[in-house]
């Protein structure tokens, strides 16, 4: 393969040397010389232009991050009144270029720089939107950030060798790690490099593996292109947009992209439409704004427009992720058609001229700019509501949860305002109720009806609530010296989790509910408490060793029946399906010996285990039924990182206990599902050590020793303490108690 890859090579050098884009297209080092140029002319310049009286600053360049593999660094330029200070403003994001070989947006974000620069030329078309946009928002221009794709598209030298591939998409991460940059020239098969725009956490995994052959759009096959990445956030680039996009709070963003293929040429893709009535939260807002921008640009042919339509597939892409994890609407504009690196300057040049309309609606969506009247195209609908949250004794901003239950879901991150204590939300016609939650404060919900010519504005003055000291003492086994935890949730769901190894913590908390739960490491009997902080409280908590009903590290499934799906065991761990995603059917299986229950103690499921189904639609859940009662644990969200969860169960009612586990889903989209590498119920005993009686029948005897030393041999059960003997005399058994117990019980 060594040998293949690099004879590849080499016919690269010969087939591009004479074969480079035309001048007419930017190339990296072109960039980053045009942004320093306009950086020395306008970034220190506090009256950039007549056009902008009173101005102050323009432009400001800054460094966004640094590409994977070559440490090249790209930029990004903030365009406003005051450019060199972070305002109250609401900010807008355009992202040139991704996907190396889609070189349009390039040229259409470089073209937006140029063209605030020098509003006096666009006197009479776009000055007056230019103006206002850059009085009353942020917008942020970053023309590449796959500087090292963007080189190979144009042709670079590396080590003497002219390294050049027009149809090259990725990045230039070593992914065979064998220290060469493994390319074939033409569309695919190139070995190296991570497609950046699958490379986002949010519904990562779904998208295409390592050397994956591409499914084909007609005769058109792109093999290898569209790799992930090894793990969600893999590559510097896509980290850098991560973190900027969290830290600026962007309203709108444009990323462009082309379509090579032209399976998708002239559309514009929004979040999101998975399956029929599985849109996007924000839906209403999204869809009716990717029509607006879309009949703003005519297709290349003259024919018609851009078609705006919903995302359908699942796999990484930056557009869900800004949506859902920060709030930002971006739409993917697939700019031009299949010839997306055309020779004739005059198509270019028209395809930069027809996109720019549509940029120009999305800011003035932002801002809510009607622009000059019903014959302003450029202009949009206001249906916007904005506010700042402050302390009302302060004044200080705070930091709130800001939701509209018309448009939430359960996969979005909450809301929050930002440094300034400011929110902003696009609507759409209608009348909304608008909550306003924060920790240590008295919610409020407002009810705002949405108007087309102003926008709502809403300030909100919260009450703070008074604090009090919660403070507890907890008693721990005598020879347990692990860590404590402590985690607390309040109304509003936010959950925090001390750990310290003091027996007495005090916690300052605002008046509210609470729900704490205490725990230790290993095997320590958690605690539950429902606190309501109306003054200062003071709690003991005696914390135990726990006994054992029942435990199961899935080594196989001979303690188990399956009455329906696909389950079965991995490695230590039951999963609930072979492939990588669940059926869209219930399935369930149920433990085949049901065990007889502790009268007068309180149970405790233990879980070790991760989950992802359909938020709010697909249900995992284990069941633990007796005779003469029920109860269902269930999970309808995501959580794909294995963690222990200690569920309470109370006090159930019969003799014998049964355990189930299954899922229930609708009739469309899958995820993972269950993995669950442990699961135990146990209960809380009345002395301080618990007294085995793993098998149940009242005594602990040899087989319970046995299955006392599998659990410490195999299962973990370190720190368990069986207080029937203590033949040393240490205050515990240990394991040479044990071997003297068998030794006995064996004695002829």
């Amino acid at each position: 393969m060594r040998v293949y890859l690099v004879f590849l090579l080499f016919l690269a050098i010969g087939f591009n040397q004479d074969n480079r884009l035309i001048d007419r297209w930017h190339t990296y080092e072109e960039i980053q010389a045009q942004l320093e140029e306009w950086d020395q002319q306008f970034g220190d310049n506090p009256n950039p232009s007549p056009g902008y009286p009173g101005s102050g600053i323009i432009y400001h360049l800054e460094e966004i991050g640094r590409s994977n593999s070559a440490d090249l660094p790209f930029w990004g330029v903030r365009l406003s009144y005051n450019a060199d200070v972070k305002e109250d403003e609401p900010r807008i994001l355009i992202l040139g270029q991704c996907h190396a070989e889609e070189i349009y947006g390039v040229e259409i974000s470089m073209q937006l720089i140029y063209m605030f620069l020098n509003p006096q030329q666009y006197i009479g078309t776009y000055y007056s939107h230019m103006k206002t946009l850059l009085q009353t928002s942020e917008i942020w221009i970053i023309p590449t950030y796959n500087p090292e794709g963007l080189q190979v598209v144009h042709g670079f030298e590396l080590d003497g060798n002219w390294l050049q591939d027009e149809a090259y998409r990725k990045n230039r991460t070593d992914i065979n790690f064998n220290g060469l940059f493994d390319f074939s020239v033409g569309v695919g098969n190139d070995t190296d490099g991570v497609d950046l725009n699958r490379n986002y956490d949010f519904n990562w995994f779904l998208g295409e593996g390592l050397w994956q052959v591409d499914g084909g759009c007609g005769s058109y096959y792109a093999n290898y292109d569209y790799y992930r990445g090894p793990a969600a956030f893999s590559e510097s680039e896509i980290r850098a947009i991560r973190d900027f996009a969290t830290d600026q709070n962007f309203l709108l963003s444009i990323a462009y992209h082309s379509s090579r293929s032209g399976c998708v040429s002239e559309k514009i893709v929004y979040p999101w439409e998975w399956a029929e009535g599985k849109q996007s939260p924000d839906f209403p807002v999204i869809s009716q704004l990717g029509e607006d921008i879309a009949h703003l640009i005519p297709d290349e042919e003259d024919s018609g427009y851009y078609l705006a339509i919903p995302g359908v597939s699942r796999r990484g892409n930056a557009h869900d992720w800004l949506y859902t994890q920060t709030g930002c609407i971006q739409y993917l504009i697939e700019t031009g058609s299949a010839n997306l690196q055309p020779t004739d300057e005059s198509l270019i040049t028209d395809t930069i001229n027809r996109n720019l309309r549509g940029a120009f609606h999305l800011m003035n969506r932002a801002i809510g700019n009607a622009g000059q009247g019903d014959e302003d195209p450029l202009g949009a609908d206001d249906y916007q509501i904005k506010g700042i949250v402050t302390d009302s004794e302060t004044g200080d901003p705070v930091t709130a949860i800001i939701t509209i239950p018309q448009m939430d879901g359960p996969m979005l991150e909450p809301r929050t305002t930002d440094e300034f204590g400011r929110f902003r939300r696009l609507l759409y016609p209608g009348t909304f109720q608008i909550n306003v939650d924060a920790r240590g404060y008295e919610s409020q919900s407002h009810s705002v009806t949405s108007s087309s010519s102003v926008t709502n504005v809403l300030d909100v003055s919260l009450v703070s609530k008074p604090q009090y000291e919660y403070s507890i003492e907890i008693l721990t086994p005598e020879l347990y010296n692990g860590v404590i935890f402590i985690t607390y949730q309040d109304e509003i769901g936010i959950v925090d989790t001390i750990s310290t190894v003091d027996n007495n913590v005090t916690i300052l908390l605002p008046q509210n509910s609470y729900e704490v739960s205490v725990w230790g490491t290993d095997d320590i009997y958690p605690k539950h408490i429902t606190l309501i902080l109306e003054s200062d409280v003071s709690t003991q908590v005696e914390l135990k060793w726990a006994g054992v009903l029942f435990f199961e590290t899935f080594e196989d499934m001979s303690g188990w029946t399956v009455v329906d799906g696909f389950w079965n065991v991995q490695m230590g761990s039951l999963l609930s399906q072979n492939s990588l995603i669940y059926p869209n059917s219930d399935q369930s299986l149920i433990e085949s010996d049901p065990f007889s229950l502790n009268e007068n103690s309180d149970l405790e499921l233990v879980l070790d285990f991760q989950y992802e189904f359909e938020w709010g639609n697909d249900t995992g859940f284990v069941n633990l039924s007796t005779e003469i009662f029920n109860y269902h644990v269930n999970r309808t969200l995501q959580n794909w990182e294995n963690h222990r969860e200690y569920i309470p169960i109370g006090n159930i009612s019969g003799d014998m206990c049964q355990l189930s586990v299954g899922m229930s889903t609708d009739s469309n989209i899958g995820y993972r599902g269950l993995h669950i590498d442990t699961m135990s119920l146990w209960y809380e005993p009345l002395s301080e050590c618990p007294v085995a009686d793993l098998n149940r029948d009242g005594l602990s005897d040899i087989l319970d020793i046995v299955s006392l030393i599998d659990g410490i041999l195999i299962n973990s059960f370190t720190n368990y303490q069986l207080c029937t003997s203590d033949v040393t005399g240490e205050g515990s058994v240990n394991i040479l108690d044990i071997v003297y117990i068998i030794m006995v019980i064996l004695q002829p």
